[in-house]
């Protein structure tokens, strides 16, 4: 029998001793490293009847939450996701589409029934990142730690951990970094601003979102972002050293702090024909530049190539706006560029950006159709700079800052930048008459009428509101 088994192992080009080995996963200690830092999310959101949606489903909440006058309480809707630690204090990081709209945040570690409530130290929808922290509560935390993302490679290794599904907790899946550099997604109907996605083939599934993605040796790569509902084995992760970037900023600040220039800008592989010395110019073009804003008290202009910021070559557009986020306000950064195919540099002082939900929230309060409205004349940063932005000259009137998508607004074209006129007759010379008119059609389910003015053009556009009024 012995004679027989060594010759098979011979045969197989198997050592005897190492027969026992080849059955043992190198996934095994990933597991073991990864898995105890993990975290099942589970956030609470107080819902109304408006945040419900198709008739159905209204009928329903009616009768199981009503209230005095009939139309549905209030009642917790929950929901689910993943997160990971990443010290020993407890800080804890996710999604931020994970805890948006929370009121209340709650962690679980896997196999247990135990659960601590979080506090969100800050978010960053531009990343899709969010930190939370727990009170340990003299438990000695597993943490785990950050690889360096500008090293991986297509084809090493990833180890996607998480909870998919919400209840299939501490699960691990594996597979290889399909590509980097992804851009271009939206994520649970919203589009971070900075995207540099890592892909993987990695089984990732709802539920998983804020979990890490790990590579052998157990340490951060990715943060597990989203999922693409098209296409089977595919998943995307925000890569390591941005999210240690953010999630410093967030420890440290609250809120990241980004630079800002006040420019447009396109890929040069959108501009055929240029070349420096009989090589194809590579850079971001300056489309606009926006009045008063920092690039153009630098002087730059409309037509420019920038190819070098803060002592990076630029490549690309994209590539360009991480750097200009980098860049620390109030400081002077060097920028090289091309004007009229001679290279030129100038210096500029970024101001900080103020971040587009920052607006969206200060006027939610101002949420109908879908559409988020601000004074043209209340110092709103994001209606000045879709002002300068767009050639925008009314002085009467309500802006469009944002447009939810899949809304009364979105359906009838309305979109940011637009000003708003009139509405079905009632003119609107400023927020307040904008209110007024909201709070009176606010039950309307008939056509409304808007007259926009999109830059110097006036259109009626017909918004029809949903059924029964209600915002889905």
């Amino acid at each position: 029998m012995l004679c027989a088994f060594l010759f098979l192992s011979v045969l197989l080009g198997t050592p005897p001793q190492a027969s026992a080995e080849i059955q043992e996963s190198p996934f095994i200690a990933v597991g073991h490293t990864a898995r105890p830092a993990v975290v099942n999310i589970r956030t609470i959101r107080s819902m109304t009847e408006e945040g419900i949606g198709t008739s159905p489903l209204q009928d329903m909440f009616r009768q199981f939450f009503p209230d005095e006058e009939g139309k549905g309480g209030r009642f917790e809707m929950p929901s689910t996701g993943s997160g990971f630690v990443v010290s020993a204090s407890g800080d804890i990081l996710t999604n931020h589409h994970v805890i948006a709209d929370a009121d209340a945040i709650f962690v679980r570690f896997s196999g247990e029934r135990r659960e601590y409530q979080a506090t969100l130290r800050g978010d960053d929808p531009s990343t899709d990142l969010a930190l939370i922290q727990i009170d340990p509560l003299g438990r000695d935390l597993s943490v785990l730690e950050f690889a360096d993302s500008d090293k991986l490679e297509v084809g090493a290794w990833a180890v996607a951990v998480g909870n998919p599904f919400g209840n299939l907790e501490s699960s691990l899946t594996v597979g290889v970094v399909s590509a980097k550099g992804r851009s271009d997604l939206v994520i649970g109907g919203l589009t971070p601003r900075y995207q540099d996605f890592i892909q993987t083939d990695a089984s990732i599934n709802f539920g998983n979102s804020g979990g890490p993605l790990v590579n052998v040796r157990g340490q951060i790569i990715g943060v597990n972002t989203a999922v693409n509902q098209q296409g089977q084995g595919i998943g995307f992760a925000v890569p390591s050293n941005m999210v240690q970037r953010i999630y410093h900023q967030l420890r440290d600040n609250g809120r990241v702090i980004r630079g800002y220039l006040g420019i447009r800008t396109e890929d040069m592989a959108a501009v055929m024909g240029q070349e420096i010395d009989g090589q194809p110019l590579v850079g971001a073009r300056v489309i606009s530049v926006i009045t008063d804003g920092p690039a153009a008290e630098s002087g730059l202009l409309a037509g420019d190539v920038i190819v070098s910021f803060d002592g990076h070559e630029v490549d690309s557009r994209n590539g360009l706006q991480f750097l200009i986020a980098a860049a620390e306000p109030g400081n002077k950064v060097d920028c090289g560029f091309y004007r009229d195919g001679a290279p030129q540099s100038t210096q500029i002082r970024p101001v900080e950006w103020i971040n587009e939900q920052d607006s969206k929230a200060d006027s939610a309060a101002n949420n109908w159709l879908g559409i988020f409205a601000a004074d043209l004349s209340a110092g709103n940063p994001k209606v000045a700079r879709l002002k300068d932005m767009l050639g925008i000259s009314a002085t009467t009137g309500v802006m469009v800052v944002a447009v939810e998508d899949n809304q009364p607004a979105t359906d009838a074209g309305i979109s940011p930048g637009d000003v708003i006129v009139s509405i079905d007759g009632h003119e609107i010379s400023g927020l307040p008459d904008y209110e007024e008119a909201r709070n009176l059609m606010v039950t309307r389910t008939d056509p409304l009428t808007f007259l926009v003015r999109t830059g110097e053009t006036e259109n009626y556009v017909t918004v029809v509101p949903r059924q029964g009024g209600i915002e889905n």
